[in-house]
């Protein structure tokens, strides 16, 4: 009986999370985790090569029996890729087909509902609420509406804005860092700035949601993301 080459086996994509609600989760090699349903709405899925070595990355991302579709996920990078999208409440699969072995990619996904973690009321007027890493706020807004974006540290800020007015693909999501470390803005991010603060005016008549996601979940270390010193989120009503 011939003998199959090596190259011709595939590896089967493990499940590490089959019922994933998007909080923080580190997929292994051919690992793989799935949102049984997003939502009808924008949503921000971000992701970023915990790989040590100089390993580029791949996730396919799968959603409603589609074809799955490609994502880099670059080596070393000190910010995460972001994708803002609506998979129109369908499931989505999320797979780490990099080709080295050793090429951990971490991913996360942010929304209204999503991790399910209970959100810091954000009151227009009040004085800054102190966020750190992994917290949501929400609150209302009536009119034109500041929302400012504030780090007490040189270390990236990333924060996810979702409600008010579609743009002209139907999104109602926004990401914007702080402290970036480049001065052109990467694909999925709706701004950045090399300061460390950020103030975004918009109309907006109903809840305002927002994430804060720090400074990515790889390029700094767990001690340092103890005792940084808190970012915050003012709403104000203009």
């Amino acid at each position: 009986m011939p003998v199959r080459p090596p190259h011709l086996y595939l590896p089967v994509a493990a499940i590490a999370n089959d019922d994933w609600n998007g909080s923080p989760l580190t997929l292994a090699q051919y690992d793989s985790a799935m949102m049984p349903q997003t939502a009808n709405g924008s949503m921000v899925v971000a992701w970023q090569n915990a790989a040590q070595l100089n390993n580029d990355g791949t996730l396919m991302l799968a959603s409603g029996g589609g074809a799955p579709q490609p994502f880099d996920a670059p080596a070393l990078a000190l910010a995460p890729t972001i994708l803002v999208q609506n998979w129109g409440a369908n499931d989505l699969k999320i797979t780490n087909t990099s080709l080295a072995a050793a090429t951990p990619i971490w991913i996360e996904a942010y929304g209204p509902g999503i991790p399910g973690r209970n959100p810091i009321t954000l009151v227009p007027g009040a004085a800054p609420t102190p966020v750190k890493i992994g917290d949501s706020l929400q609150g209302i807004a009536s009119g034109w509406t500041q929302i400012i974006m504030q780090s007490n540290s040189n270390e990236l800020g990333l924060f996810a804005l979702i409600g008010g007015p579609q743009d002209a693909s139907g999104n109602n999501a926004y990401v914007f860092a702080i402290n970036f470390p480049q001065s052109t803005v990467p694909p999925g991010y709706t701004k950045t700035t090399m300061t460390n603060s950020f103030t975004y005016q918009v109309y907006l008549n109903g809840r305002v949601y927002v994430a804060y996601f720090g400074p990515g979940r790889v390029a700094t270390p767990k001690e340092r993301l103890v005792v940084a010193p808190l970012a915050s989120v003012t709403l104000l009503s203009l």
